[in-house]
């Protein structure tokens, strides 16, 4: 997802891009790319700077976090990022605030801008920090691991709670 910077003209550049889902590696064993990755978008030219808005629309496969099972998640998000072109003699400083636009923005070297980081990064930005096959997973049994969305295992579950709280639930018990 290359762009050269003087195909950029002032009006501006429309893409639709489907790129294929091999160039992405994600770095993560619970969840992988099953489809490619189709961005659409605009770039738009102010002086050195380069602001590109679009979409993004691809599909994972991803394990559910209580119950282990692999689902497809459909990812659909919007891409807004500022590319400013890298600063050689910049020192880095010891602390530095960040706006929001700093979030949003990418560098960008000689005479090109390269979205892949930026559609990366989007991807993984989308994915919930717990991700359920549905919203009411039942997970599995912690005595023998039986997955509870697709059978109801025979195992007693008064006991699996911590020990430690037995005299709560003794009190609990009292007070109905």
């Amino acid at each position: 997802m290359i762009f050269d910077i003087e195909k950029i003209y002032e009006e501006g550049l429309d893409f639709e891009v489907l790129e294929a889902k091999e160039r992405f590696n994600l770095d993560s064993p619970d969840s992988v790319l099953t489809e490619d990755i189709k961005v659409q978008g605009r770039l738009e030219k102010s002086g050195q700077t380069i602001l590109c808005q679009g979409s993004l629309e691809t599909g994972l496969t991803v394990t559910c976090t209580r119950c282990l099972s692999d689902f497809t998640f459909l990812v659909k998000g919007d891409l807004k990022v500022h590319f400013t072109p890298r600063e050689e003699n910049s020192k880095p400083a010891d602390e530095v605030e960040l706006t929001s636009q700093d979030i949003e923005q990418e560098f960008y070297n000689e005479s090109q801008i390269d979205l892949s980081s930026s559609v990366r990064d989007l991807i993984l930005l989308s994915l919930p920090q717990v991700i359920l096959c549905q919203e009411d997973c039942a997970g599995l049994c912690l005595e023998c691991g039986t997955n509870l969305n697709k059978k109801i295992c025979a195992c007693k579950h008064e006991g699996s709670g911590d020990p430690r709280l037995a005299v709560l639930q003794q009190l609990k018990d009292k007070l109905k």
